[in-house]
């Protein structure tokens, strides 16, 4: 077999008498560097982009997340928030109420998803992250400002919202403290027109980011004025929780236990299935499109191996002549063929490589927005091994098939 390798490489870009075959030989080496280059770098620059839009979903969403499999909203006695706060690796939980409303501010008016929460927000979700501005403090006394975020138990309070950047934009809000009117129709009235709405008002405390597709419209409320706002005393859409430790299964096998089966444990993926699952899709759609490329690159290699069975056919008689049989003498072709996509391969891993690392460094490439960002990349081991695994096959059955032709020896 060694004999084999060594003929092979003396094959590869033989300096003397250089021939068409030779041209076309480069010609597949350098498209198999190019390819994977192409490929190293769409993927990592969709990594990037997963990166930094589920970012927000990491800072606005619990590690598990109760939800009931029938219905928008149920109940959870205090004895079930008991049981799963003594779950071992449950560190936090709050509810949430959410629902849509209008939200009014002076003669400007939009549909949001209000969501009422309880102060185990403040245990459950790393508020310095989700609030991106202003103060983090969502009920206070009227004349007391509270900046722990600790809700008083005495006092008058005054209720404060979080707006979502695109709820900023949207009603142009220009400065904390603002009042916004919450509408929605009462579901208790018995008015055929639902002409009655229950309204709360609520002063603007500051600005998070989420996910993409709550980044527009969400807005964060305490969840005693959710509760008056859509007629909810008990009731809850989900119910949420920071667990601890790398055995989550575990933890959410528990929680399921004690929740029982007409209940959903969602992780943060599951959380946003739909997101996930379109952004995956359009990854490896992307990587198909390439990859299809790479397999009219490997005709060229194919061409070029099989026009090299032709034209060694004076040495493969001599090396038959020696004993050499004509498994070996094939296997030449194929080495011959993955040579050229290792080295091919190689290269162009390398320099998409360096170009991904150099952009995650220095920004070079600058999106055309308004507010200019570098192009977000992620360089990723799996990503690596793939490519190098797809051009490895790839070479090695064209080379496979341009080396079934049978030899005259």
């Amino acid at each position: 077999m060694r004999l084999v390798w060594l003929i092979a490489r003396k094959y590869f870009f033989s300096r003397k008498n250089p021939s068409a075959i030779n041209v076309i030989t480069a010609i597949s080496l350098t498209g198999y560097a190019v390819g994977a280059l192409a490929l190293i770098v769409l993927l990592s620059a969709l990594n990037g982009f997963e990166t930094s839009i589920f970012g927000g979903y990491f800072n606005g969403d619990a590690d598990l997340k109760v939800v009931a499999k029938q219905g928008k909203v149920f109940e959870l006695t205090q004895a079930k928030l008991s049981e799963l706060s003594k779950i071992p690796g449950v560190e936090a939980q709050y509810q949430c109420l959410e629902d849509k409303a209008i939200v009014k501010l002076n003669d400007k008016q939009t549909v949001a998803l209000v969501k009422g929460v309880d102060s185990g927000i403040y245990k459950t979700l790393i508020i310095d992250s989700l609030v991106v501005t202003g103060s983090k403090v969502l009920q206070r006394k009227s004349k007391n400002d509270i900046s722990t975020g600790q809700i008083p138990e005495e006092g008058n309070l005054l209720n404060f919202t979080w707006l979502s950047e695109g709820m900023v934009y949207k009603l142009n809000v220009g400065s904390e403290n603002t009042k916004l009117e919450l509408l929605v129709p009462d579901r208790n009235s018995s008015s055929i027109s639902q002409s009655v709405l229950n309204q709360e008002d609520v002063y603007v405390a500051g600005m998070i980011k989420l996910g993409e597709d709550l980044n527009e419209s969400t807005v964060i409320v305490p969840i005693d004025v959710a509760k008056s706002l859509f007629g909810r005393e008990n009731e809850i859409s989900s119910l949420n929780l920071k667990v601890k430790g790398s055995d989550i299964e575990t933890i959410r096998s528990k929680i399921q236990a004690v929740v029982g089966q007409s209940f959903d444990v969602l992780d943060r993926r599951e959380q946003h299935k739909t997101m996930y699952k379109m952004f995956n899709t359009e990854k490896w759609v992307s990587f198909a499109l390439l990859a299809f490329i790479l397999m009219l690159i490997s005709f060229n290699l194919f061409g070029s191996i099989r026009m090299m069975v032709i034209d060694k056919q004076q040495d493969l008689k001599m090396l038959n002549s020696l004993g050499m049989h004509a498994v070996n003498i094939r296997s030449i072709f194929i080495f011959e063929g993955q040579l050229v996509s290792l080295v091919g391969t190689s290269l162009g891993i390398v320099t998409g490589a360096v170009l991904v690392l150099l952009q995650q460094e220095y920004g070079f490439v600058k999106t055309q927005s308004t507010f200019a960002m570098a192009y977000p990349v992620k360089l990723v081991l799996t990503d690596i091994l793939l490519v190098f695994g797809l051009n490895t096959v790839l070479a090695g059955l064209s080379s496979w098939f341009a080396s079934l032709r049978k030899f005259n020896v």
